[in-house]
């Protein structure tokens, strides 16, 4: 027996993780929260995942946030999820902000929608759990208040645990948006976000759960169904080692852009006034039109520097002359006749 899952089965988790009711109420959903420190799964799995695997660097343009079941009837109505994880909602608060922040190209949010008429295996699980409450599910208009997607992301409808599954489309919006990279959190961990993140990994996209932006019912539940796939089918990562990522891919982008306008030949005019120094006189072309009147040529100007009479010229651009002096320099302008 793997140590994996020999910790399982010591765990001795009895009942359905799914849905929320005195029914599926386990030992491990009413025990007192353990303290989410930096010795968590949370803290611990990036290092890990670091020293055993080839991190490609996250490209936020081409990464989609899915977002499952945050809804009421696994967060507001459910006791033991908000019992043993209440950081939850600040976890999953931050990594939305971030995605939002360093412009992720989706934001995807998931809805469990579950009854007889469209949920099939609800049929199956009655049978094999009889006497116990079915676990239907219509969710209300309501998100929660730190949980609420804003115009333009998107919102589908699951009528199973994965997201992927019974025509949700999720699949074909991430072909369709160039995606490479799915980042995977909300709830339940153990079921609906767990499936989720396999039918994104079967279809062939790097997937990655965010393990303190889940929860479940039951810390040891968690901990449990993370040790079981974790680094196996998808990576494990935390919101923050997420955060600072996202944040230096950005910054090493900007980096790149600025160097190669540099680089590119072409001198705009902000970088010509930023080049131009005390001590450098600068000759700029006037021109006379039909009525006589004195005008800017929109010429080369040429750039003279005193320390070594050197000449090189720059594009000109339509500033005033006085603009040109607040810089300390000196401005000569010659009228030239058309």
């Amino acid at each position: 027996m793997t140590t994996t899952k020999r910790k399982y089965d010591e765990l001795k988790i009895d009942g359905p993780p799914l849905f929320c009711n005195n029914n599926f109420t386990t030992a491990a959903a009413t025990s007192s929260p353990q303290q989410e420190s930096s010795s968590s799964t949370a803290a611990k799995v990036d290092g890990h995942l670091h020293r055993h695997h080839h991190c490609p660097p996250l490209d936020a343009s081409k990464t989609a946030l899915l977002i499952v079941d945050v809804q009421p009837e696994y967060w507001s109505e459910c006791p033991p999820v908000r019992h043993d994880f209440p950081a939850f909602p600040t976890h999953l608060s931050s990594l939305i902000q971030n995605c939002r922040t360093q412009n992720t190209k989706r934001i995807i949010w998931v809805r469990a929608d579950y009854s007889y008429e469209h949920s099939p295996w609800l049929h199956q699980f009655a049978r094999l759990h009889e006497g116990t409450i079915p676990p239907i599910v219509r969710p209300s208009s309501k998100w929660e208040e730190f949980a609420t997607p804003l115009d333009g992301e998107m919102v589908i409808t699951k009528t199973s645990w994965s997201s992927t599954s019974g025509g949700t489309g999720l699949l074909d919006t991430l072909k369709q948006d160039g995606i490479d990279t799915v980042l995977v959190c909300g709830l339940i961990t153990s079921v609906c976000v767990q499936h989720s993140a396999f039918g994104v990994f079967e279809a062939g996209y790097r997937t990655i759960l965010v393990t303190d932006a889940c929860a479940d019912r039951g810390r040891e539940r968690h901990e449990a169904a993370l040790a079981l796939y974790g680094d196996y089918m998808y990576e494990l990562r935390s919101v923050e080692s997420l955060k600072v990522e996202l944040e230096e891919q950005q910054q090493q982008k900007k980096g790149k852009k600025k160097k190669h306008k540099k680089n590119d030949g072409s001198t705009n005019n902000k970088e010509v006034m930023s080049s131009i120094m005390k001590g450098v006189s600068v000759s700029l072309p006037f021109h006379k039109d039909g009525a006589g009147n004195v005008g800017r040529r929109d010429k080369k100007m040429m750039i003279k520097s005193e320390s070594n009479d050197s000449l090189t010229s720059a594009t000109s651009y339509d500033d005033s002359v006085s603009s040109i002096e607040d810089h300390g320099v000196a401005v000569g302008g010659a009228v030239a006749d058309e």
